[in-house]
């Protein structure tokens, strides 16, 4: 095993709602660098991580961090100031991902279909009607669908907001009907793809964490040779319109109406938990979990 940096930094935790899944991806992370014997330093990041990082001096930080702060490009700009090379996606690709609102002109702009959605004031939540029954509720910014619903009738929306309060605005989106498939993407020339049958009505925070086998993972996905090719290059083509690097991970639906691929979000720090989706997809290319962990630190560097 090739490796190109020694002292690892794994930062994970944060201050975002997706902390706990943080956790249990860094736990994962660290019996793998365990394993491949690399000097290791944890760190529960906050806002003092520069002076963490001065202190300890690593070679290659690991960014383990899910959601805000620790994948929105916040976190990026304080490891970019240290100038210690870190993994996955830089400040731009990081920022503009977590922006669903901003990454679906991007996507719309270079063919990728994504569903009618409008950016909604939470006041305007209360009265807005222009989409018929289901629709789909989420945040601008969040992962892990954190605060995704799907709204089939008023009483569904009231508890929304009731759930929300605390959020300014929310994206309003047309529900798309049909197969849920993930695309992982491992740098510039990797990808593979997974069919999921979550236990809820959606690949729900629930269904990707604490499904205790309910959900099902399917690979290869139930679609021709064609459509598997398709949407992995429709994952590729996300993963570099974006500007991301390292790994991500596109979220798509086959509609059972048009069969047209929509793609619903793009996440640049996928989750490296037991049943996380990249590991998974990753295995059934001859990649395994150590390897991706290994192969993750050695594309590491600055200025993402």
């Amino acid at each position: 095993m090739i490796k190109k940096f020694n002292k690892v930094m794994l930062i994970y935790g944060g201050i975002s709602s997706e902390r706990e899944i943080s956790i249990i991806s860094a736990k994962e992370i660290s019996k793998s660098l365990k394993r491949s014997e690399y000097d290791i330093i944890e760190i529960d990041a906050n806002e003092s991580l520069k002076k963490e990082i001065e202190v300890h001096s690593p070679d290659v930080i690991f960014n383990a961090l899910h959601g805000t702060w620790g994948e929105d490009g916040k976190v990026q700009k304080i490891i970019e100031s240290t100038g210690v090379p870190y993994t996955n996606s830089g400040i731009n690709a990081s920022e503009i991902a977590m922006d669903k609102y901003e990454s679906a002109k991007k996507f719309m702009k270079n063919n990728i279909a994504y569903p009618i959605t409008k950016l909604l004031s939470f006041e305007e939540l209360d009265e807005n009607i222009s989409l018929k029954y289901p629709y789909v509720l989420k945040p601008r910014s969040e992962g892990s669908s954190v605060g995704v619903a799907i709204i089939s009738n008023y009483d569904d929306k009231k508890k929304y907001i009731m759930d929300n309060l605390n959020r300014k605005e929310v994206l309003m989106q047309e529900f798309i009907d049909g197969l849920e498939v993930q695309v992982a993407v491992i740098g510039d020339n990797k990808t593979g793809s997974i069919e999921i049958i979550p236990k809820n009505k959606f690949y729900d925070y629930e269904s990707k964490y604490f499904d205790d086998g309910k959900t099902k993972h399917i690979i290869p996905p139930r679609i021709s040779d064609d459509k598997i090719l398709y949407v992995e290059e429709l994952g590729m083509r996300a993963h570099k319109i974006l500007g991301c690097k390292g790994i991500s991970r596109s979220d798509f639906i086959l509609d059972k109406k048009t069969n047209t691929f929509f793609i619903l979000e793009l996440n640049t720090q996928p989750g490296m938990t037991p049943t996380s989706l990249v590991p998974e997809i990753a295995h059934s290319k001859g990649i395994n979990f150590d390897k991706l962990v290994n192969w993750i630190i050695n594309d590491a560097s600055t200025n993402r």
